[in-house]
């Protein structure tokens, strides 16, 4: 897990802890101001009183438990720490975004990620704004030679499915052509929930390209690209089978360190 993964699940957990410690004794008071109150004022008057409650009581709480309790305020203090080194984490990758410009209406994506050329590191970082940003699913497959990216094809498709751009039957003869050592075939899962795994089709079609580049089978590697909810990018590769590992994760306090 990057640190953000790690301090937002701490965030969210002491967020739990907040609510329910100033939530619950509100509702108390609330359901027991509205049982005493039954029958001496109009409905017109409850609704409004009971909004006016909702709001103002746990934070009523909130002030009086920092004072009286040191826990509850240690945890009120880390969890303002914790928001503010997660609006840092995500100024972070927010700058590596910005670091490309946006495709055009009717541009190939490849042109417009200007991926031909790029070592695959970079092209991965590429790979993972621009496919984060167009919210489908985008075949791209990636001829490399010496960890450069020597020829690289790309296809948008839609939300939930992609296919390659080009007829992998030709795929070989571009290997032999370029002097490949490796072939590597991307696609993504747009959802940002940070999980992510391959489907039944990616396998198969694992299995397809890889019965289709006959001795450079071993070359090919099939990847799937997908994102947390402050857009760090993380690479899962798979077989033909039914199994897959994580390949790479990127940690946005690792951009932090290099600016400072």
């Amino acid at each position: 897990m990057s640190r953000y993964d790690i301090i937002k699940r701490r965030y969210d957990k002491i967020n739990r802890i907040k609510m329910f410690l100033t939530g619950v004794p509100s509702a108390i008071i609330i359901g027991l101001a509205i049982k005493l109150a039954r029958g001496k004022i109009s409905i017109f008057w409850t609704i409004p009183v009971c909004i006016f409650a909702l709001y103002s009581v746990p934070s009523i709480f909130h002030n009086i438990l920092k004072t009286v309790s040191p826990h509850y305020k240690a945890l009120v203090n880390e969890l303002r720490v914790i928001k503010s080194e997660i609006k840092s984490l995500r100024d972070a990758v927010n700058k590596i975004y910005i670091k490309y410009r946006l495709r055009n209406r009717g541009e190939q994506f490849k042109q417009a990620y200007d991926l031909t050329g790029k070592q695959i590191d970079e092209c991965e970082e590429r790979l993972a704004v621009g496919m984060n940003r167009e919210r489908k699913e985008i075949w791209v497959t990636c001829f490399i030679r010496n960890a450069e990216v020597v020829r690289v094809t790309a296809a948008i498709g839609s939300a939930f499915r992609c296919s390659p751009a080009d007829d992998p039957r030709y795929w070989k003869k571009h290997i032999e052509r370029l002097g490949c050592d490796e072939l590597r075939q991307y696609h993504n899962h747009p959802a940002n929930n940070n999980r992510t795994a391959p489907s039944a089709i990616d396998y198969q079609t694992s299995y397809s390209l890889k019965q289709m580049l006959g001795r450079h089978a071993k070359q090919l590697r099939s990847l799937i690209i997908y994102w947390n909810d402050i857009g760090e990018w993380r690479i899962i590769e798979h077989d033909q089978k039914d199994s897959y590992w994580l390949i790479m994760e990127f940690d946005a306090t690792n951009q932090i360190n290099l600016l400072r």
